[in-house]
């Protein structure tokens, strides 16, 4: 379906969050993610035939909604329907068309896919505990206390393996309930959602098992064999790998001033949040996964999957594997967000429409003021939802 089918006019553009929110996500610079559907609604006009298209109309929207907002902006937007650029944006010192951002959770949809290839690849099964593939299985005597884990809640804890119950499937959803090694899980697993950083970390650990190569030598051979070329795995502070990559993308911390961040990327962070690339790449990466490029479909359908309601600044969302799912008003939502210090970042896709929109940013806006963290996110979103929601009725 083209954009192109009606002409439209939004005004009152700006949205406002709830300010609740819940648990900081990242132990360094964590990814704050708010509850609430916003207080203030999107008034559409429709408006008569017009030489100004619906493509022409959304960009502008998009970049008057940059421009006005209240708060800083500093990053690249990419904006594509049925693989053209209806709208391609860079604003801030030094931002450019190749300039590279750390994606932060945006990385979780990298890793979900690298694990649902290893599926396809025969090397693993969803199903299987994390502790087959970290550890092996357990032998002679430590049987017994297998079963006493896997019977009881409060049974002796094994230090050396994490709660047998822990499946792959579970990590990728976010339902594991996994703590540090040795220490009881946080809940049953597959009984709730839990937004975990350490759960994408080691799954990015069951790749090394499985696939015998680093985590950031299987990212820096995906990116070689899909022509992703600016997607790399990179370790250390800032201002090393600017050393490295001329084309990265300093951080900035909003706090009392704007400095730079002091985010170092480990390999823990890697799968979870700490993959760097530009907005073209990562948008050409979206583009092929969801064109079937990159997975069977039977692993697609996994990925795309709605497993479980999330809590989450936008309503009704649920999550499949390192994808966020909305399908209100009948229109099919695949996004993710992401915050760690000196980062920020939003991934759209609407498979009806084939449009979509990746947005990476060099500057964290202060969470102590975490009703306008993801703002100009919100409005964005929104501007776009309402735009199709009137392109489906043109159709009815």
């Amino acid at each position: 379906m083209r954009l192109s089918v009606i002409s439209t006019l939004l005004t009152g553009l700006l949205l406002f969050p709830s300010a609740n929110s819940f648990g900081l996500l990242f132990e360094m610079g964590a990814e704050q993610e708010q509850i609430g559907q916003g207080s203030n609604a999107i008034t559409v006009e429709s408006q008569t035939a017009s030489s100004v298209s619906k493509a022409a109309e959304i960009e502008t929207l998009i970049q008057a909604a940059i421009k006005d907002s209240p708060q800083p902006f500093s990053g690249s937007v990419i904006l594509l329907e049925e693989g053209k650029p209806l709208l391609e944006l860079q604003k801030g010192e030094g931002i450019n068309h190749e300039s590279r951002f750390v994606m932060a959770s945006l990385s979780k949809q990298i890793t979900a896919t690298l694990v649902l290839q290893a599926l396809d690849a025969g090397k693993l099964d969803l199903n299987q505990s994390l502790n087959h593939y970290l550890f092996g299985e357990l032998e002679g005597e430590h049987k017994a206390l297998k079963a006493t884990e896997l019977n009881t809640n409060t049974g002796a804890l094994n230090p050396s393996r994490y709660d047998e119950r822990i499946t792959l499937h579970q990590l990728l959803t976010h339902t594991s309930g996994v703590d540090k090694l040795g220490k009881a899980n946080r809940f049953e697993p597959g009984s709730q959602f839990e937004y975990s950083n350490f759960g994408y970390s080691l799954l990015g650990q069951v790749l090394e098992k499985v696939n015998h190569q680093s985590f950031a030598e299987q990212v820096a051979q995906f990116a070689t064999r899909y022509q992703l070329n600016g997607m790399s795995a990179e370790l250390g502070s800032i201002e090393a790998i600017h050393a490295k990559v001329p084309s990265f993308a300093v951080g900035l911390q909003e706090s009392e001033l704007i400095a730079p961040s002091e985010l170092v990327i480990d390999e823990a962070l890697l799968p979870a949040g700490g993959l760097i690339a530009s907005a073209a790449t990562y948008i050409a990466f979206q583009q092929q996964l969801h064109a079937g490029n990159l997975l069977s479909p039977e692993s697609y359908r996994r990925m795309t999957t709605a497993y479980i309601e999330l809590p989450f600044l936008w309503p009704n969302m649920r999550y499949g594997y390192g994808i966020r799912i909305n399908k209100d008003n009948g229109l099919v939502e695949y996004s993710h967000t992401g915050y760690v210090s000196g980062y920020m970042s939003m991934t759209l896709h609407y498979p009806e429409f084939n449009l979509d929109l990746v947005m990476l940013e060099n500057l964290s806006l202060n969470l102590n003021d975490r009703d306008r963290v993801f703002e100009l996110h919100n409005q964005i979103r929104q501007i776009i939802r309402s735009q199709l929601l009137l392109a489906k009725a043109s159709n009815v």
